[in-house]
């Protein structure tokens, strides 16, 4: 069986929030070789920035629930673009 794409997207946020060897955590996700968004823990704030490239969007998240939600649409919205 297939792993879900949205808990490998929340496996890897919650990887950011777990590693503290700096404040900063950042990630960028891409489709098929394309970059389409990335996002950034900031642990002093315990706050996630997701950045969209293609329309440009920016927002601050305390959720991960909620981070994870936005990649996984940023992301399925390019598969089901062709």
């Amino acid at each position: 069986m297939k792993e879900s794409e949205l808990l490998v997207i929340i496996k890897r946020l919650i990887a950011m929030q777990n590693d503290d060897s700096r404040d900063r955590q950042k990630r960028t996700f891409e489709k098929f070789g394309i970059p389409l968004c990335d996002v950034t823990y900031i642990h002093s704030k315990e706050e996630f920035i997701f950045v969209r490239y293609r329309p440009y969007e920016r927002f601050h998240f305390d959720d991960i629930d909620l981070v994870a939600i936005e990649v996984f649409n940023c992301l399925y919205d390019l598969e089901n673009t062709f």
